[in-house]
């Protein structure tokens, strides 16, 4: 039997120093994961060009739904002879939030030369009403649209995933993880063959 002192708990210091070393440990851990969500969360889109779409160099699925910041119906079709970007989002996406000002960006650039437009379409049904609200707060001027049927037919994943669609309706790139506006540039130029 163990002997027990007057003012002492019982707890043999072996363990309280375990314990200890539990928490520095499990603290240092918890600290490694705040950095690593700070960093991930700060960072800009990290858009990446995926290869791996079946509908690169095919015709682009129609888009036909309810117009969400307007009335009536939008039609990808209504955007023969420009180029397209096909802009899968919902509100509750942060990486989609946190394309936005890339998304801007080619769309002031494109509204002066007429030659391109953003098609946003709404990921989750569920979110239609937030991810409208969310547009409106962001001051987005160009489409968006509410087609259950795109999500599959484009075969989205996860979100943000866009496509760019060339002046005569083909697929040319797929963007995974958010878009930058210049490497969008970069792709019209050359496809074009320099004329953008």
């Amino acid at each position: 039997m163990s002997e027990v002192r007057p003012g002492v708990s019982g707890v043999r210091p072996g363990r309280l120093r375990r314990s200890g070393r539990v928490r520095w440990i499990s603290l240092g851990v918890a600290c490694g994961v705040a950095v690593l969500v700070a960093v991930l969360a700060t960072s800009g889109p990290a858009s990446q060009v995926s290869e791996g779409s079946p509908l690169i160099g095919k015709r682009a699925p129609a888009i036909d739904g309810r117009s969400l910041l307007g009335t009536g119906h939008v039609e990808l079709s209504s955007f023969s002879g420009k180029w397209v970007l096909v802009n899968f989002a919902a509100s509750w996406c942060f990486p989609c939030r946190q394309e936005m000002p890339q998304l801007q960006a080619f769309e002031q650039q494109h509204a002066q030369t007429g030659n391109g437009v953003i098609l946003s379409v709404a990921y989750d049904e569920g979110d239609v009403s937030n991810l409208v609200s969310y547009l409106r707060s962001q001051h987005a001027t160009w489409p968006a649209v509410d087609d259950g049927s795109a999500v599959v037919n484009y075969g989205v994943g996860t979100i943000p995933e866009s496509f760019l669609i060339d002046p005569q309706g083909t697929v040319v790139a797929k963007y995974v993880s958010g878009v930058v506006a210049a490497q969008l540039d970069a792709v019209m130029t050359k496809a074009s063959g320099g004329l953008g």
